[in-house]
């Protein structure tokens, strides 16, 4: 059960408790019982903080693949979880790591690998939790990556223009593991809620087909350009490359992930603060609003002959 599930839960029996407690009235042994128990249940629910995550999600279906509480379609379980658990990776990577390709393997894959770890009731849920790790930190950056994760899907059953601005900060790659898994969900009739932590998304089976059409009208273009300008740096941290064209224009993004860290420092040591000739795979993002959105990926840098 999530953080949320957990909170709503006491929320019931605190209902419960204070019925029964009105109900007791001025009985000298009911009524103090009754009072403990609420006073016990609100310190409960108050120790669950708004907002917390985890690194555990669960994807609760109804609709054409689910035969109530009893079980899920095997091929659509199949189906769904992949694109799920890519667009976690991919996420996870660009979040953490600043290295998201268009293919191939993502950096801190291992980190951000679920393990099906229970089938709770309530429609049919599967339920996906962070395999073992010795990193004091991967159990936080995978529960950020989750809630973030949860609020995109979201974003794709709400409007155009929410699903468009979450879309800012979304690596490609995330974009298209987001359509592919609504596609799975549109297409087996399903309706989904899902939930991480506090967060949670549902919506239904007409509204899971909305979102599919609203990800599946939102496409991505690359072109590779060459621009003159002076570099400012790369944070080896995040990733993060900064150049100033000669037209005044600043541009800011990624660097290509099969860039070494040596390459790198290369770049730093050789052309900080220089002029020169910068590649960069220029990414432009449509969304169905009409909206757009153009991120850049450092290739390489050159000596301005």
């Amino acid at each position: 059960m999530t953080t949320r599930g957990q909170r709503e839960a006491l929320k019931v029996q605190l209902l419960e408790t204070q019925r029964l407690k009105d109900i007791t009235g001025d009985h000298p042994l009911m009524s103090v019982a009754f009072a403990g128990r609420e006073r016990e249940l609100k310190d409960q629910i108050a120790a669950i903080p708004l907002g917390s995550k985890e690194s555990r999600a669960i994807l609760f279906f109804s609709g054409e693949p689910v035969n109530g509480s009893i079980g899920i379609d095997a091929v659509f379980a199949s189906r769904v979880l992949e694109p799920f658990q890519n667009m976690v990776m991919a996420d996870y990577a660009n979040r953490w790591h600043g290295k998201v390709g268009e293919r191939g393997r993502l950096h801190g894959e291992a980190n951000s690998r679920l393990l099906l770890s229970g089938l709770p009731r309530g429609s049919f849920g599967l339920e996906l939790t962070r395999a073992a790790n010795d990193d004091l930190f991967v159990e936080g950056e995978l529960a950020d990556t989750l809630s973030h994760v949860t609020r995109l899907v979201d974003a794709s059953a709400r409007s155009d223009e929410d699903f468009a601005a979450k879309l800012d900060d979304a690596a490609p790659r995330v974009i298209q593991n987001l359509k592919s898994f609504l596609e799975v969900v549109a297409k087996g009739k399903a309706g989904l809620r899902l939930e991480s932590g506090d967060f949670r998304c549902e919506m239904s089976p007409t509204q899971a087909a909305e979102a599919f059409s609203r990800g599946a009208e939102t496409t991505t273009h690359d072109e590779t350009v060459r621009v003159n300008g002076v570099f400012k740096g790369v944070l080896l941290e995040s990733w993060e490359f900064n150049f100033s064209t000669d037209s005044g224009d600043v541009m800011a993004g990624k660097i290509d992930q099969n860039l070494t860290e040596d390459q790198v420092i290369e770049f730093n040591r050789t052309y900080f603060n220089d002029r020169c000739v910068a590649t960069l795979v220029k990414t432009t993002v449509d969304f169905k609003n009409g909206r757009s959105r153009v991120s850049y990926q450092l290739a390489s840098i050159e000596p301005i002959n």
